[in-house]
Order: C-alpha cells, then structure tokens, then sequence
C-alpha cells in the first residue's frame, strides 16, 4: 500500500465554507437574517433592505452603524472571525446577535458579494468584493458612515441548490417575515424595505405597541393588553392580544429573548395555558413577549440560526409566562378565576405539537386536487330541471361504485315519501331514504358549492358581480398580509372583490362578492389572505388555494340555523356539483346509516 499521501485531508478553505454556506445559508431569508444582525450589532438605528427577484438576484443591507476598519475589513469574510467574543467565557454571556463568524465566509462562498464602509473617525471609505469565495482587494472610495453590503446572485455557484429555491413571491415572504421579528425586536430602529425597486413599507422609530399595531395590523390597536413582571432577575414585557384578536394560525406569535427572536415549546405552552378555555377551538393567541435575562443561565449556541435556545430555569419561566398572561387577562376583566382542571387537554394538545402540526393541518385542510372521476369511481349523473335532491339519490342505484367510494349503498328515496329535511345540532341535514337515513354535514356542503362557483369564475377568466358596500371598509393589514394581498389582488378582483389601496399597507374595500354577509367584509378577507399565506407552495396553483380559502371560510358554519326551504336548496346546489360527495380537501360530504346498522345498535 502506498504510504506516501494521506487520504484524509483538510479541505481547501473555499470548499469548507460552501459546506458551511449548507447549513447556515439556506435561501435568501438566511442572508437577510444575518446581515440584519450584523447591522444592530454595529450599532445601527436606520436599516435599508433592498431585494430584488425575491433576494435571488440582490440583497443590499444599508446601514447607519459603526463600520467596519481598514484591518478588520478582510479578516471579517475569514472563517471564524469576529469581534463579538474574545474568550470561551465570552461564549458563556453573550450579547450581541452574531458570535460565531460562520455568516460572511459561508454567503461569499455561494454569491457575489460587495462592502461598502466607512468608520465616523475616517475621512474615507473601504469597498471590497468576493466572487464566489475569490477575494479581491480593499479599496478606497468616498462613502457615508456605516456599512452597505450588497449579495449578488445567490448561489450562481451551486446550481443544485439554487433550483430548489421557491418563487420571487414565495421568496419575498420568507424574507418579510424573517424582518418582521426583527421590526417587532427593535421599534427605535427605522427600517426601509425596497422591492424590486419601490418602497414597500418605511417604519419610524417608535414604541413597541405602535410598530405591533403597525405590524400586525390596525385591527390590534384597540385589543392589545401589556404584561410588565420581573421576577428574580427575569424580566418579561410586550403584549398580548385579547382573545377574540386569536388567529387561525401561529403567525402572530413572537417571542424573544435579550433582544434575539426564538422559538420555545414551554413558552408557547405557557401562554395558550395561561389564556385557558378564552380561546375557542383551532384558535391561537397574539403575542409579542420578550424576556430579559442574566445570559449565563440561557445557552443560545445550541444551533446556527441561533432560534432554539435551552434554559437553565425553565420550570420557573414556565410559570411565570403562565401567571403573568393570567393576571394580564384578569385584570383586564377577561378571564374569570379558572382551576387548572378546567383549562382544557385541547389547549395542551394544540401547543406540544407546536412546530410540526401547523404546515400538516394546512396541507390536509387545502389538498386541493380536483378529484378524477377515474379514480374516485365517480360517474356525473345528470339532473333534469325541476327533479327534487332526494329523487337524484334514486339515480344512484345505477352507480354503485360511487355509492362504494362514499360508503353508502341504495340511496333510494321512499316511496310516496315527502322530501323532508331536519337539522341536527346544527352541524348535520338528515333526510329519510328508502334504505334508512342520509346525513349531510352543511359546512362541507356549502364549502364544495362554493369552491365550485369559485374555480368556475377563475377558470373561465371571468369576473363575478361584487355587492357595492354602502360604507367603504378601510383596513390596516399586517406587514407580510399586504404582501400577499399585492400577489392575489386580480384573483380577488375576479370573485368580487373591488379594493383599492389607500397608502402604505392601509386598504379599502368597496365591493364583496354577493355571498358573503354583511358584516364579515373584513373578516373574509382577512381570513382568506391567512390561508393563502400559510398553504404549502408548490402542490396547489393560486386559483385554487384563493377558491378553497373562500369557500372554507365564506361557507355556512357549524352552529348556524337553516329552515327547511334553505337545506332543500343547500343539498340541491351541492347535487348540481361536479363533485357533491366530497369537499373541496376530499372529506366525505354525505353518508348515510342503513335500517339494518340502525337497528342493531337496539339489540
């Protein structure tokens, strides 16, 4: 065996860090994440973001700070360089935002980068480039105070991870909402966000309520409710929301920790505890927390994004988050003395699977294929004007795969029997056939009647009649809603929507689509914006996640009344549809209980 060369070796230093740039630079978000940091490290309170093609083609970080010396400049874009830490007892206290040095080496490895810095004390300015981990020499050039350094290209070196990038909009999202923390972390900042070269929100220096309300959205301003507890060397401030501003997902919650945004099961679970049976179900809080805390008792060099942090006291800030949201609600006259006992396991339930369960229930509620009649065994059978909803199950007798895919058979009407509905518990239409009983659930029903109606308008590239409101609706929408409200405004506009924007990220609503009731203007708005913004990219095209967001959250619900004359028409309109025995997340609209089954439950 040749002994002369050793087969392990220490990889070349440009290799290394595109092996690091793996775990540290995961898509144009992560860039934006650590050049923030870099920014408020240095003592920065006037940030400018500039993105372009989703942060893929730039990503420019401008900023007010200290800057950076004529001796440090290249040392900074070496492996493991930083002026944050000097000692391994440093490790244990830290301050600032970035510590590690991996950030600068790993985002010039994989892009083409340039600085651009001047400290207060020098006349001139540096600027500097690598390209593709290839540096080049520090020059000198005339520059403000401060730092802009400017990410070119992403990944140009690394096709196999480039292609896995999402879109410009997708992109653009993760980016808002990763600055977003950092807007709700420092509200005597001012940030500028420019995109694809217009200004799309400028946030003065403020308190931390405003830059919530700002945030948010103005809906919070009058619901907010602030917790002020310090207790053995903890601190905990911000606010919460009250519990009828609850989100139907966790996009509204932050918690954060000397300043650095994390997430913390515990924390979480402490806080939903502490709001107990105030939030109705698949309800979740507002919060913006922060925690003040001695860093010797807190390790935050635990993972690379620095976002899961371990406690040495987490028992105690178990309980202190839980009673200072307890005492916030009951002071605010809110929530009643509640035992423990009462709190609800639906609560604890909804919490411990904090992080995995919130793209999972998204993506079962919006499968949103059209299901194939191929492979569902569904055969269309058509109904003549005037035929009752009832008459039509007695066509089905000729479909028997159907009736298999639905777990039903002979759905045959009586005869002589009167079509007849009743409502039961306000949730599911029965209705007598010949072999026993059919039961629709009225939510699903009108949920599939409405996606239908909707992809119908979409597809044909048609525009729906809006109903003009008497009064015109202004809202202020949260930071990252308006983002997604800029994407969707023609879908919106095509199912009769009729809104215009007023300045910033306020908007007015002038027309509806003629389903919606009145009253819920803003709110179905709202809520079809949630759903979009938090439905898995890629499966589902936008027509369809607008279409199955409306219908969802524009149909008949669980609780509400119908009459007679309105089942009968809601199980006719489901029966006109394409497809009537499945909403639009393939959940099976109708069943039935057989005499047979019913009768065996008597013995």
């Amino acid at each position: 065996m040749d002994q002369t060369s050793s087969k392990v070796q220490i990889l070349p230093e440009h290799l290394a860090n595109k092996i690091a740039a793996g775990e540290v630079v995961e898509r144009p978000a992560s860039v934006v994440k650590e050049l923030i940091e870099n920014a408020i490290d240095s003592g920065a309170n006037s940030i400018q973001v500039h993105i372009s093609g989703g942060g893929k083609k730039l990503i420019q970080v401008i900023d007010n700070g200290c800057g950076i010396g004529e001796l440090d400049l290249p040392v900074a874009f070496e492996r493991h360089a930083t002026s944050k830490i000097r000692s391994e007892k440093d490790l244990e206290s830290i301050h600032s935002l970035g510590f590690r040095g991996e950030a600068l080496p790993s985002i010039a490895s994989v892009a083409q980068v340039e600085i651009k810095t001047k400290e207060q004390s020098e006349k001139l300015g540096l600027v500097y480039s690598i390209d593709g981990g290839r540096k080049g020499h520090v020059k000198k050039i005339a520059a403000n105070t401060g730092t802009s350094i400017s990410i070119k290209n992403l990944f140009f070196n690394t096709p196999a991870r480039r292609k896995f990038l999402k879109s410009d909009n997708a992109e653009s999202q993760q980016i808002l909402l990763t600055l977003k923390r950092f807007f709700l972390a420092y509200p005597d900042i001012e940030f500028q966000l420019h995109l694809d070269d217009k200004q799309l929100f400028l946030l003065k220096k403020t308190n931390l309520k405003e830059r919530i309300v700002e945030v948010f959205g103005q809906d919070l301003e009058e619901g907010l409710i602030e917790i002020d507890t310090s207790v053995a060397g903890i601190e905990i401030n911000g606010f919460i929301a009250k519990p009828k501003m609850a989100r139907r997902s966790r996009t509204h919650q932050h918690l954060f920790l000397n300043g650095r945004p994390i997430q913390d099961r515990n924390i979480s679970y402490a806080v939903y505890q502490g709001f107990g049976e105030t939030l109705d179900e698949g309800a979740h809080p507002v919060f913006c927390l922060f925690i003040e805390m001695d860093p010797n008792f807190v390790d935050v060099n635990i993972h690379p994004t620095k976002m899961q942090v371990r406690f040495s006291n987490d028992r105690t800030l178990f309980y202190l988050f839980l009673n200072s949201v307890k005492k916030a609600l009951n002071d605010s006259g809110i929530l009643a003395d509640l035992s423990s006992d009462d709190q609800g396991s639906a609560i604890q339930k909804a919490v411990i699977e904090h992080d995995n369960d919130t793209q999972k229930s998204i993506k079962n509620e919006f499968d949103l294929k059209k299901i194939p009649l191929k492979e569902t065994g569904l055969r269309r059978v058509k109904k003549s004007s005037g035929q009752t909803s009832l008459a039509y199950f007695n066509q089905l007798e000729e479909t028997p795969k159907q009736n298999e895919v639905i777990g039903q058979k002979n759905l045959i009407p009586s005869e002589n029997l009167d079509v007849r509905f009743w409502q039961v518990h306000q949730k599911y239409i029965f209705s007598e056939i010949k072999s026993g009983l059919v039961i629709v659930d009225q939510h699903l029903a009108h949920s599939r009647i409405l996606y239908e109606k909707t992809i119908k308008i979409l597809d044909n590239k048609s525009i729906a009649d809006g109903q003009k409101l008497l009064f015109p609706q202004k809202i202020t929408l949260a930071l990252d809603d308006f983002l997604v409200f800029r994407d969707v405004y023609s879908v919106l506009n095509q199912i009769g929507f009729t809104i215009n924007v007023f300045s910033g990220n306020t908007i007015i609503i002038e027309e509806m689509p003629s389903d919606v009731k009145i009253g819920r203007e803003s709110q179905i708005l709202l809520d079809i914006i949630d759903y979009y913004k938090n439905t898995p990219q890629g499966s589902f095209n936008p027509n369809e996640k607008i279409a199955a967001a409306y219908a969802f959250k524009n149909a008949i619900k669980t609780g509400e009344p119908l009459n007679e004359f309105q089942m009968h028409n809601l199980v006719d309109q489901l029966f006109a549809c394409e497809h009537p025995f499945y909403s639009p997340n393939g959940k099976p609209v109708i069943v039935s209980m057989e005499l047979d089954e019913l009768a065996r439950k008597f013995k």
